[in-house]
């Protein structure tokens, strides 16, 4: 038991100085992440907008078609007018040219309606052509922050991280899914020695008798205020007795 303190000492150690070189970062990965987002999603409401934009222009290019169409329609109601033979035929002919009308009001009321949801539309892809250049901007700006910081710490993580995984395979697997799931509760710290006769993680003190035991590194033991893993160190829990 012994060496497995040991191993979780050393664990910790390595683990505290990864999540320094986390903490270097500051904020950068959270706030690239956020402007990537809404860089994503202010260009996908664009293209959306660019979609519905062509869409509007299809239906008023058919609706023009249709207004062509009819105003041949109505060309040839025209002409008929001067072959009619009584009033009755001149009636019927006259009622087609007035239907052929409305039709084509219709249409160019459509056309007007299309016309404005279109202007609408590009005026808000002008409008949110600058925020995409800002979110743009300010995202590069960020990624090449955060890159710079990274590139002074990469060697360091790297190595530690290598350490980690050695440090690891020593350790029983129930051993380290407990200082696992102790350090996630814990803001990293599951292992802390024992200072004086205080836990080092909590500052509460210990029973003389579990000082005792705890120096002793022979079996595994718990802080029970905060639930970490107490150990003795030589360099920092001083005097124990």
């Amino acid at each position: 038991m012994n060496d497995v303190l040991h191993h979780l000492m050393e664990l910790q150690g390595l683990d505290s100085q990864l999540s320094h070189l986390e903490s270097l970062k500051g904020d950068l990965p959270n706030q690239v992440s956020r402007l990537t987002r809404d860089y994503n999603d202010i260009q996908k409401q664009q293209e959306e907008t660019s979609e519905k934009i062509q869409t509007y222009q299809k239906e008023k290019n058919a609706a023009e078609m249709n207004i062509k169409a009819l105003e041949g329609k109505q060309q040839k109601y025209q002409s008929q007018l001067f072959e009619v033979k009584n009033n009755r035929e001149y009636d019927a002919v006259t009622q087609e040219i007035e239907g052929v009308k409305m039709e084509i009001s219709k249409k160019e009321t459509q056309i007007l309606e299309l016309m404005d949801l279109e202007n609408e539309l590009k005026k808000n892809q002008e409008e949110s052509a600058q925020t995409v250049e800002n979110l743009k901007k300010s995202l590069e700006e960020k990624k090449k922050e955060l890159q710079g910081r990274m590139v002074k710490t990469e060697k360091e993580e790297a190595a530690l991280t290598d350490q980690r995984g050695k440090i690891v395979r020593k350790i029983e697997p129930r051993i380290l899914a407990a200082y696992e799931r102790i350090r996630k509760a814990k803001k990293d710290r599951a292992v802390v020695p024992v200072i004086g006769h205080a836990c080092g993680g909590c500052y509460k003190n210990l029973p003389p008798q579990r000082v005792l035991e705890v120096r002793a590194m022979n079996k595994m033991y718990l802080c029970e205020t905060c639930g970490r893993i107490l150990v003795w160190d030589e360099k920092q829990s001083g005097d124990g007795e």
